[in-house]
């Protein structure tokens, strides 16, 4: 995978780095950002950085299969899972509600709850249990998602205004001024903001912010980054200082640090790209 400045993939970098058989598989439809799998050999505590995303999680022990919806965190934050397991995740664009979900974004926000607690179509939980294989369980999951889909009802009033104003912040990779926001809507900054806060529980400042910090995730994971002067200005940063400062409040460490973490590791070793979608429709179930 290399570094597409017009197509983000929100990441959490620190599942790469410390589990093991790191499998993604990258989809982009549905308002699925990508499916991914890894492995821990033991209880682990992650850091886990804002990603503005929901995150649908099963989680194999062999005892049998727990599974959580995860919502976006504020700050780098370390999260505690138990194991040894193997882990299956679903991640939705940033901003996107999955169907089916009885639960607001702002009310996830910072938390973890059990997935079967909000999830209208129990029946997903129940197939994906005895799945062992990362394509059977991408196979499984489109076939009920898709079906939990169809009854989806079209937002409308305030939200379908935060929906456009997520995708103005998603398209622009973070980079969409307020005022521009109002000119595309027809609505006030202020207003704007109050719903927002509604449905996010976070305003649409943020959104840019976090945005734009994932976008220099996957800069420092796939780019080849010169120096960090230049990649503030590929970033759109308004200088250095500021590239490092926003970085370190979310990634809890400098984009330098970050950047000798990503390297002595090998992140873009850790992953496997499995590239279901690219040659047929098998995991489809086509």
């Amino acid at each position: 995978m290399i570094w597409q400045k017009d197509s983000l993939k929100a990441t959490q970098p620190f599942y790469v780095l410390n589990t093991d058989k790191f499998l993604q598989e990258i989809y982009f439809r549905q308002g699925i950002s990508h499916f991914y799998s890894f492995r821990t050999a033991k209880r682990m505590t992650i850091s886990t950085v804002p990603d503005g995303c929901i995150d649908l999680l099963f989680v194999y022990y062999s005892a049998g299969m727990k599974s959580y919806v995860c919502g976006s965190v504020l700050k780098c934050s370390q999260v505690e899972w138990e194991g040894p397991a193997e882990f299956f995740g679903v991640r939705f664009l940033p901003g996107f509600h999955p169907a089916g979900l009885l639960v607001t974004q702002r009310d996830l926000l910072e938390s973890r709850f059990p997935l079967e607690r909000y999830l209208q179509k129990q029946e997903l939980i129940r197939l994906l249990a005895p799945q062992t294989d990362f394509c059977q369980r991408i196979r499984t999951f489109l076939r009920e998602y898709t079906k939990m889909e169809e009854k989806r009802e079209a937002p409308y009033g305030k939200k379908e205004l935060v929906a456009s104003v997520k995708s103005l912040v998603y398209q622009s990779g973070g980079l969409i001024r307020i005022g521009e926001i109002e000119n595309r809507t027809g609505y006030t900054a202020r207003y704007i903001n109050k719903v927002f806060l509604e449905e996010m529980g976070f305003g649409p400042k943020t959104f840019c912010k976090i945005i734009q910090f994932q976008r220099a995730l996957e800069y420092l994971n796939y780019g080849v980054p010169a120096n960090m002067t230049d990649a503030a200005v590929a970033l759109g940063y308004y200088d250095q200082p500021q590239f490092i400062r926003d970085f370190k409040e979310y990634a809890g460490m400098t984009p330098a640090k970050y950047l000798r973490l990503v390297h002595d590791q090998t992140y873009r070793a850790r992953v496997r790209d499995m590239g279901f979608f690219l040659d047929s429709s098998a995991c489809e179930g086509k």
